[in-house]
């Protein structure tokens, strides 16, 4: 009988990680090749602009768009389409998502039907500067390590 290889995904706003548990007794093992960057922030080239305003000769500020907001999203649909071709070549039976509540949302609202059929549950906190086995008390909730 095949075992139920699950992969824990831990990850923040520029880095994630997968770790892979195989098992009741094995703990969990970081999966080479499965850690992913986000790519640099850009900053903006200039100030916000100016628009001129329809009512009148007023002018107005031109709202400036979150560079880092968009980057974030950008990196959780990045990870979510890894994470996406893994399961479909069945690299994995269920998946663990840990990020922070912000980087979480991003990453829940990628998430495809048959990636989020595969998902076990989540934790929203941000272990990525914790060591390994706090990371694993926390997951001895849905899994047994």
């Amino acid at each position: 009988m095949k075992a139920v290889i699950s992969w824990v995904v831990l990850a923040n706003a520029r880095v994630a990680r997968v770790y892979e548990h195989a098992g009741p007794g094995k703990g969990l093992t970081a999966r080479q090749g499965k850690t992913w960057h986000a790519a640099p922030l850009r900053t903006h080239r200039d100030r916000a602009g100016v628009g001129h305003s329809i009512a009148g000769p007023g002018i107005r500020a031109v709202e400036q768009t979150h560079l880092r907001d968009l980057n974030d999203a950008q990196f959780a649909k990045e990870v979510i389409g890894h994470l996406s071709k893994a399961y479909l070549d069945k690299s994995f039976d269920r998946l663990i998502l840990v990020a922070g509540p912000h980087m979480l949302g991003l990453l829940r609202t990628n998430l495809d039907t048959p990636l989020s059929a595969a998902l076990l549950g989540e934790i929203p906190k941000d272990f990525s500067n914790q060591p390994l086995s706090s990371l694993e008390a926390q997951l001895g909730e849905l899994i047994a390590i």
